[in-house]
């Protein structure tokens, strides 16, 4: 099993020598998301600016590989970490690759001047993040699902062994939270860094995350896998909700399926069934649409109705990412653009 690469032991932060948050202990391995979840003001971005160096840790230690933070310079910790904030970058009169290339000033010097090899990384990026066809757009100019991929891209010119996101998916719609969240777990893979991020979307910290962190009343109040958090009593219980509240808008969480749909008049037509015997396709299986195309195996009944009944591609929480690979698809079918409009 591999070593942490991020750890925090008894930390403590706050402002002016206050404490929002203590005795936050956690550690994420390369490769791995680990997501910050609880009420608004819980202290999820404070914990991440902390960890960021860009607020000072009131008590406790963050250590890096095994190194603690307050000993590296900032050019060398710039080289191994990184942050994404909501916050807006001002990028007047600059192209996307532009913005992306500033992601290489640990690199650069004091001039900011581009070796070849910063070049080649920031193409490189920019095709992973598969914003290539926004090289020369102006960044004022695009969708904000485009500037938060931009954004990211700029984020991994660094290289960082951990990246930190804060509420990454805030300003986008639903597709593109979907394609800017898939996109982050195959690079964290691939690029085997590790992710620390918060996010409100419950949903989307369920289907994300390898371990999540749920903070409250100024501390952790629990750490584990999503399995093991998403379910209604206890996140009622974090979020202050009354009993019920969560399955009356939600329905049951830790459902296995793909999504919800709590506009279709008949839900929760799938709680307490079993899963071989569901067969609501339009709203619990969104390659349905796709015909003889979507990859599993089905069968016409006697009148000419599709059944999934012995699918190969099972209705369950690990296949999100095989599905969510198809968007583009689903997406041409319902007519809508690359683009963002």
């Amino acid at each position: 099993m591999k070593e942490a690469i991020l750890r925090t032991e008894d930390l403590a932060a706050g402002y002016g020598g206050r404490a929002v948050l203590r005795d936050v202990s956690f550690s994420v391995r390369p490769g791995e998301i680990l997501t910050l979840i609880g009420p608004n003001g819980a202290g999820k971005s404070t914990l991440l600016k902390t960890i960021a160096r860009q607020l000072e840790p009131i008590a406790g230690t963050i250590l890096l590989d095994g190194e603690t933070l307050s000993s590296m310079s900032e050019s060398v910790l710039a080289k191994r970490l990184s942050i994404l904030t909501t916050e807006r970058l001002r990028a007047e009169r600059m192209s996307c690759e532009e913005v992306v290339a500033t992601g290489r000033y640990p690199y650069t010097g004091r001039l900011g001047i581009l070796s070849g090899h910063d070049r080649a990384v920031v193409r490189e990026t920019m095709a992973l993040v598969r914003v290539s066809e926004l090289r020369e757009q102006s960044f004022e100019q695009i969708s904000d699902g485009q500037r938060q991929r931009v954004m990211l891209a700029r984020a991994l010119c660094q290289e960082p062994e951990v990246l930190l996101l804060d509420e990454p998916t805030s300003f986008l719609d639903v597709r593109y939270k979907i394609e800017f969240l898939t996109t982050l777990k195959r690079l964290a893979r691939e690029k085997n860094f590790a992710v620390v991020m918060s996010l409100h979307e419950l949903d989307c910290a369920e289907s994300i995350s390898d371990f999540v962190l749920c903070i409250r009343g100024g501390a952790v109040d629990r750490v584990g896998k999503p399995e093991e958090i998403f379910r209604s009593a206890y996140l009622e219980e974090l979020y202050g909700m009354e009993p019920g509240t969560y399955d009356a808008f939600f329905g049951t969480a830790g459902d296995q399926g793909f999504f919800r749909n709590q506009h279709c008049r008949f839900f929760p037509c799938h709680r307490d069934v079993p899963e071989r015997e569901f067969n609501c396709l339009f709203c619990y299986c969104p390659l349905y649409a796709l015909g003889d195309r979507c990859g599993g195996n089905f069968r016409y009944t006697g009148e000419g109705v599709k059944s999934c009944e012995d699918c190969s591609f099972p209705h369950r929480r690990e296949n999100y990412e095989k599905l969510l690979r198809r968007w583009p698809e689903i997406a041409a079918l319902a007519g809508r653009r690359d683009d963002g409009v």
